[in-house]
């Protein structure tokens, strides 16, 4: 069990620190904490791995002109995502897995989606 105290409850109480119940916490109790605890973040082992555009545009076989031709996105918008790190934008990196997994697949959807569009 967690239990939270503010910094004047803990003076409060005399500041007392007791070692040995925290040096009896195993790892797995440490995890257990954590995970019951829904204010803390996830543990970053169960965090999905953001994608690199430059890695999946490679893996595509296109240039950054070509790839931003299939997004209907600008050259630049492109050359910027593989400057600097991929943004991690929940809607882009959901296209990039998309593009990475099933490839042959997205292709062909976002050329229908640019042959209607023209």
């Amino acid at each position: 069990m967690i239990v939270r105290k503010t910094l004047e409850q803990a003076r409060a109480e005399g500041g007392r620190f007791d070692k040995e119940k925290f040096d009896s916490f195993t790892d797995a109790d440490i995890k257990r904490m954590i995970d019951e605890d829904p204010d803390l973040a996830p543990r970053t082992e169960t965090l999905v791995a953001l994608l690199e555009a430059r890695n999946v545009r490679r893996k595509l076989g296109l240039t950054p002109a070509q790839f931003a031709k299939k997004l209907g996105v600008p050259v630049e918008t492109i050359r910027a995502w593989e400057r600097e790190f991929t943004p991690a934008d929940p809607v882009l990196q959901a296209l990039l897995r998309i593009l990475n997994r099933i490839s042959k697949s997205a292709l062909r959807a976002l050329d229908h989606r640019a042959r209607k569009a023209g």
